[in-house]
């Protein structure tokens, strides 16, 4: 039959202003400058603003300039949901913020500073590799751009690759001139130091100092490159200066201890821990300096320091697993059984990823496993301590009883130092504001997509329409005309299932519009939903009666739900109308297929074909009444033609290889099942015709597999369960033949001998 959608030649929508979206955005935009400057817009001039964009677009839209329209509302869009997302970040929500910005980059992949964000994100959030994608391409729509420059570089070396993040830094730096930032230049020098060209870092940092000053803060950040570069003694010297000159500079004294232990683990212990008692004294809320004391106190048996240390250290973080197994370990030793399993389940559960730290909490795992089996509880000790066990040979570590290295796992939780990194939290009532506002935002966005969509409906891209009303839905599902447009825009793409909820509900609303009641009705057609077709058209006789495609689809209709001399007189009078519709005659012969009167709907199909060759449908259904009369080669000659037609067609190729197989063809027949199998896991009946032949040339443990895949996909067929009989039987398994015996009898006295299946239409 023709397509539903050529039945209905309307237009789609019409674009509706909304008046709740009549906003200014100035305000939201001032909240931003304070809350947010946005990293890929530093020293650039600002580009036009978001009610600029929004406004002329307006305008745009009025005039009847839709091209121009969309470009403004996408322009708008790409920024509101960037600002939005780069929020989202600053707040460390990035399972919001990263989605936000894959739309952005969606409407305007163009825009390079999107990108940018995006890759920001996503390297914060722990993707390099999705970050790398988002700023190559960033850099390649700006390739003239140091911070898309500077932030490859941060990808590369983030992923190890010290000498390309050393290029991009260089790039970035050169294109910069004598504007060096301090994130650039930092990240050069630590560059230069992975690559271990310890003479071009200190001009790095020499240079710094001429323009950034001689200040306690750089000095920090300093050696902390050394730090994390091995670089020990160098570290050790910038963390003095950096004291030098401001004693109670926080950080310094315990990346100055952390320093003295990396230099001499063996006898770095006492001036580690001297330099933790000094950082607490400055920055008593600090977790590291406590947790490291901790450990130390742990590692020399000061076990009373270690205790208190790593009590304070699991208060100011308590969802944090560390200090938690380093309290389980110590209480352990002192055979404080009860404290000793406490830490070990809180540490466990505080584990959201259990390969934190080289699956560090293997070592819960097993203290726990100890003391469950100890204390008699032998079954879940035995459990934990083979949880233990996995996590190690997943992490390939050496059994480890006594706690890993101070040392390393202080290095491993320090990461390169940011300039951007201790950027303060947004004060709460300037959150709350810019909470409320991103609600009353929602429907100028909403607005500003639904728009795009009817754009893209009126250059018949409807597909892309539909998308874009669902994003509409998405922000702001109170849009007036919302259900009109995504389901008349899914009755034109074709997407008929998908037409359906929106039509309904737009109907439910407005029984009066015609248009959604003839698109809701085609679509109930396409999906072979019949008597929801005469529920839906039975309100709108006169445009069934003068409409051919309405009244084709419910003559149909009335054919299907068994009103078979109605539907058909109604097709009859379709065809002396017009004999040169195809579709009518396709469709009446489906009518007396249905009635099994296979000779007559034989005829009307050819004289279908004879208008329009090119319906695979219809060879389709005319090769299944040639084979319900017995005329196999032409059934064969149809179903070829069907497939040339549509190639994809499971279900014509499945026809074809059955009645290839009538006619002797197995060889053939059982390629082509291959295919459909292939093409289609879940076709039972497929399995079946396969197993069956496997059998036949004595595969049995092939066909066996075949017929079970066959019986799990379609239990209720009777005929599956006996030949899986006759194959396990074959295979000398008695008790599965006779259990598969059984069930096809139960079923052949419930069907009352429905045997093989009949080829269906």
């Amino acid at each position: 039959m023709p397509s539903p959608s050529s039945f209905l030649p309307s237009q789609l929508v019409e674009a509706r202003p909304l008046a709740t979206v009549s906003v200014r955005m100035l305000p939201f935009l001032a909240l931003l400058a304070i809350a947010l400057p946005s990293a890929s817009a530093q020293s650039k001039a600002s580009p036009p603003g978001l009610q600029q964009h929004y406004d002329a677009a307006r305008t745009f839209a009025l005039s009847g300039d839709q091209d121009r329209a969309a470009a403004e509302y996408k322009a708008f869009l790409a920024e509101a949901l960037r600002q939005i997302a780069n929020l989202r970040t600053r707040e460390r929500d990035y399972a919001s913020a990263i989605p936000l910005f894959a739309q952005a980059v969606e409407i305007a992949p163009e825009i390079s500073a999107v990108r940018q964000d995006f890759a920001s994100a996503l390297l914060s959030s722990g993707d390099p590799n999705g970050a790398k994608a988002q700023v190559e391409q960033a850099v390649r729509l700006a390739p003239n751009d140091s911070q898309a420059e500077y932030l490859l570089g941060r990808v590369l070396f983030e992923q190890g690759d010290w000498k390309g993040a050393k290029e991009r830094f260089e790039t970035a730096a050169k294109a910069m001139g004598g504007d060096l930032t301090f994130d650039v230049g930092y990240h050069l020098a630590l560059a230069y130091l992975k690559v271990e060209d310890v003479n071009r870092a200190s001009v790095v940092f020499d240079e710094m100092m001429l323009g950034l000053g001689n200040t306690a803060q750089l000095h920090l950040y300093f050696g902390h490159a050394f730090l994390m570069s091995g670089f020990h003694d160098r570290a050790i010297t910038e963390f003095k200066r950096a004291l030098e000159k401001d004693p109670k500079i926080k950080q310094a004294h315990y990346f100055l201890g952390l320093a003295y232990l990396s230099r001499d683990e063996g006898n770095g212990f006492e001036e580690n821990a001297a330099e933790d008692r000094a950082e607490i004294a400055l920055n008593p809320e600090d977790f590291r300096p406590h947790y490291d004391l901790g450990n130390i106190a742990l590692k020399l048996h000061r076990e009373e320091e270690a205790e208190r240390e790593l009590k304070r250290a699991a208060e100011i973080e308590p969802d944090n697993p560390d200090p938690w197994i380093s309290l389980g370990e110590l209480t352990i030793s002192q055979r404080r059984l009860p404290e000793a399993e406490a830490a070990m389940r809180k540490a466990i559960a505080a584990t959201g990823d259990v390969t934190r730290n080289q699956y560090q909490v293997n070592r819960a795992y097993y203290v726990l496993g100890r003391i469950l089996v100890e204390t008699g509880r032998r079954e879940a000790g035995a459990q934990a301590l083979k949880t233990s066990a996995e996590l190690r040979e997943r992490a390939q570590l050496p059994v480890d009883r006594s706690g890993s290295s101070v040392k390393n796992e202080s290095l491993a939780r320090e990461k390169e130092m940011n300039g951007n990194d201790q950027s303060p939290a947004i004060p709460a009532e300037q959150q709350r504001q810019l909470e409320a506002y991103f609600n009353q935002f929602k429907p100028a966005i909403a607005d500003a997509y639904n728009n795009l969509g009817v754009a893209a409906a009126s250059h018949k891209d409807y597909s892309v329409a539909a998308a874009y009303f669902r994003r509409a839905g998405e922000w702001y599902p109170q849009i007036e005309t919302l259900d009109r447009n995504l389901g008349m825009a899914q009755f034109y793409a074709g997407h008929y299932p998908e037409a359906i909820p929106p039509l309904f509900h737009q109907l439910e609303r407005n029984p009066a519009d015609t248009r959604v009641r003839a698109a809701l009705g085609l679509s109930y057609f396409a999906a072979e939903n019949y008597a929801a077709v005469l529920e839906t058209l039975r309100l709108m006789k006169e445009q069934v009666n003068t409409d051919p495609g309405l009244a084709l689809a419910y003559a149909v209709s009335l054919a299907k739900t068994g009103k078979y001399d109605e539907g058909t007189a109604r097709m009859k009078s379709l065809e002396q109308a017009d004999p040169d519709l195809a579709g009518v005659h396709a469709a009446i012969g489906e009518a007396y297929a249905d009635q099994k009167l296979y000779g007559t709907a034989i005829e009307e199909y050819r004289k279908a074909l004879a208008i329009d060759p090119n319906q695979a449908r219809t060879h389709f259904l005319l090769g299944l009444s040639l084979m319900h009369e017995a005329t196999q080669a032409e059934a064969a000659q149809e179903f070829r033609a069907a497939l040339a037609l549509d190639p994809g067609d499971a279900t014509a190729k499945y026809h074809l290889a059955y009645t290839l197989i009538q006619m002797q063809k197995k060889q053939e027949g059982q390629a082509l099942l291959r295919e459909v199998v292939t093409q289609n896991p879940a076709y039972a009946d497929a399995f079946y015709q396969l197993g069956k032949l496997q059998l036949e040339q004595g595969d049995t443990k092939t066909a066996i597999s075949n017929l079970e895949t066959g019986a799990r996909l379609s239990p209720a067929s009777d005929y599956i369960h006996y030949q899986l009989a006759m194959a396990y039987r074959r295979d000398s398994r008695t008790e599965e033949a006779e259990r598969e015996m059984q069930k096809y009898e139960a079923m052949k006295q419930h069907r009352r001998g429905e045997h093989e299946p009949a080829p269906s239409n």
